[in-house]
């Protein structure tokens, strides 16, 4: 089932406020002063960087697309960007133990 899609302003001020704040943590985190800020601050890092390697991942290998660019795929120079992708796009892979009759 595919719900409505939410529109361009929604998700430019939804990753522009990720931006903000992976910007903020970045530069005014203090590692000595802050120690569990500044690991929450590092995963959201990792996330930020890795999102984009998996919403290509998931599209060209899980859902075996050709490479072929879509007008989307530029979201992946965007930081954050990948979220509009969780939500607009991914779909979710069925269960083989939902398709088992009871």
């Amino acid at each position: 089932m595919k719900s409505k899609s939410r529109s361009h302003a929604f998700w430019v001020s939804v990753i522009s406020v990720a931006i903000a704040l992976h910007l903020w943590l970045f530069f005014h985190i203090d590692f000595e002063i802050h120690p569990m800020l500044s690991r929450l601050a590092i995963a959201v890092h990792v996330v930020g960087c890795v999102g984009p390697f998996w919403m290509l991942a998931d599209w060209f290998v899980k859902r075996k697309k050709k490479l072929q660019w879509k007008p989307w795929m530029w979201l992946f120079f965007v930081p954050w960007g990948f979220l509009w992708y969780i939500f607009e796009k991914w779909e979710r892979p069925e269960s083989d133990l939902l398709k088992v009759p009871r």
